[in-house]
């Protein structure tokens, strides 16, 4: 297994309903970690590079629709 992590920034303010979305991240194969900053303004993504691709965790954020830019 190899852990990779990759950090986003918010394009737009935060909204509350982004939670449930970060929430249910966390039941894709392959995603370790979803974390939000304390701040509401960046999330790290720590997820095993032998089952995801960046393309594929980047496919599951905008699916979840999480306005991101990659950090």
């Amino acid at each position: 297994m190899t852990k990779i992590e990759a950090k986003y920034q918010f394009t737009k303010p935060f909204e509350e309903g982004w939670t449930a979305a970060i929430e249910r991240l966390h039941s894709v194969y392959g995603l370790q970690a979803v974390q939000l900053a304390p701040d509401l303004q960046r999330l790290t993504v720590l997820y095993d590079a032998s089952r995801l691709d960046l393309t594929d965790v980047e496919r599951h954020l905008r699916m979840a629709g999480l306005p991101l830019g990659r950090l």
